[in-house]
């Protein structure tokens, strides 16, 4: 069985996260996919940022649904100046690809999401959404994309398991082999979001959990460090 790798945030680190950089980085040293967000402008324009606020990344306390198009692509990364934000059709233009874009959304943005990224033909995608009722707006409103269903609880598990979702996300918390069994007799596959769900937890874990989630069946991990954890396997 396969496992393979998505770079939490397109990998952080050497590079600002979110960053088309980062995701060639990421990309180049064995990550098979590389995950960033979406957030929508004001004026109606997808764009990439992790946090509904752009003060971490950008260092402008505004948020991103309040700010126009223009307005947003003026901002640099906080903690690096000489990179850029990006939109959408900044990541679709530079040809990183896989690419799962994590919608920070839900509703009836994402036909448009979903519409744009269809009608791209540059690259593979898989959509991320947090709700059961999200994943039709995906798959009817594009022509094979993937979705992964970002549950935001436990308790949702069921619904995405009837539903059309392609990939499940559990939380590194949340697995257990029952659960691993049950996505897998629906016919979809389990990614484990490594870490705890705090700001300085999210995307690290430790190499035995690695190692455990493969022997348990798990399909794939967002992990920030994609070197460590190709290392890890590659020891085991």
């Amino acid at each position: 069985m396969s496992f393979i790798f998505i770079a939490h945030r397109s990998g952080p680190g050497i590079y600002p996260e979110q960053t088309i950089v980062s995701a060639r980085h990421s990309l180049s040293i064995g990550a098979d996919m590389v995950e960033m967000d979406v957030q929508y402008t004001k004026d109606g324009i997808p764009v990439i940022c992790h946090d509904p606020n752009t003060l971490r990344m950008f260092g402008v306390d505004s948020l991103v649904r309040d700010m126009m198009y223009s307005e947003f692509m003026m901002l640099r990364h906080a903690s690096d100046p000489a990179y850029p934000s990006h939109s959408l059709d900044d990541v679709i233009r530079s040809g990183v690809s896989p690419v799962l874009f994590h919608c920070k959304f839900t509703g009836e943005l994402l036909k448009d999401l979903a519409k744009r990224l269809d009608s791209a033909r540059n690259g593979h995608w898989v959509i991320g959404v947090q709700r059961p009722e999200d994943v039709d707006f995906v798959k009817d409103n594009s022509s094979g994309i993937k979705v992964l269903s970002f549950m935001e609880s436990e308790s949702l598990l069921p619904h995405f398991l009837e539903g059309k979702a392609d990939y499940i996300r559990l939380w590194e918390e949340w697995v257990t082999q029952e659960k691993i069994d049950a996505v897998h007799s629906h016919g979809k596959k389990v990614w484990i979001m490594a870490g705890s769900r705090t700001p300085e937890g999210v995307g690290y874990t430790k190499a035995e959990n690695l190692i455990k989630w493969k022997e348990m069946g798990v399909d794939g991990v967002l992990v920030n460090d994609i070197a460590w954890a190709k290392n890890v396997m590659a020891e085991a």
